[in-house]
């Protein structure tokens, strides 16, 4: 008998200390989501440059052929938050580079691929940022590599990782602004005529994502 009741009794116990901890404690959750600014990235005229037709007995047999400069716009819109951010660029036609073809003052890394036909590269393109401002005041532009430290820049782009941001003042640093506006110029530099097959219509099929970061 005693047994049984020492059993009842051990029993009520453990009841009440698990009634006890249910109602002394209890958890909070304070929740919410921060969102950066809400930029929005575009280019004039859906960002095509046209170079339209190009007679093939116009193109050099034994040199590169370089074309026009041509260019379009490049709008950067935050609203009423201003923000830190950058761009970088990604070839679509890597494969297709032209090794050397935009000559002196430019690195492979700013060479961009136009692509090829019959497996013959048609050539090259290169990429410089100018004319950016905000607010009407002038903005100059740096770059990095990666994650690595902010550098001058020329406006001369060169492929992911490398990312463009700009400045307005002597600091190496990403400016936080609400607009940006400014100019993408593009040349394009034909491959030699010898090395394409001209008994057939050769696209010009150049293609870059931008992509916006924030910084």
């Amino acid at each position: 008998m005693k047994n049984i009741v020492g059993l009842i009794l051990a029993t009520v116990c453990l009841t009440g200390a698990i009634s006890a901890q249910a109602t002394t404690s209890a958890q909070l959750v304070v929740r919410g989501t921060i969102t950066p600014a809400a930029c929005n990235l575009s280019l004039a005229g859906s960002g095509i440059i046209d170079y339209g037709t190009i007679r093939s007995g116009e193109l050099s047999q034994a040199a590169f052929n370089p074309r026009e400069e041509r260019s379009t716009s490049l709008v950067v819109n935050c609203g009423a938050t201003p923000a830190r951010f950058g761009i970088s660029f990604t070839d679509l036609q890597a494969g297709s580079k032209v090794a050397g073809i935009l000559g002196s003052g430019f690195s492979e890394a700013q060479n961009f691929g136009l692509g090829a036909v019959g497996g013959r590269r048609t050539g090259g393109y290169s990429i410089t940022l100018r004319d950016l401002r905000t607010s009407g005041i002038a903005l100059y532009p740096i770059m990095r590599s990666g994650a690595g430290a902010w550098q001058s820049s020329d406006g001369k782009v060169a492929q992911s990782p490398n990312q463009y941001s700009w400045r307005n003042a002597t600091i190496l640093a990403p400016a936080s602004i609400n607009q940006l506006s400014g100019t993408i110029a593009i040349k394009a530099v034909i491959n030699r005529a010898q090395n394409l097959d001209l008994s057939r219509d050769i696209s010009i099929d150049g293609r870059a994502t931008l992509v916006l970061s924030y910084i």
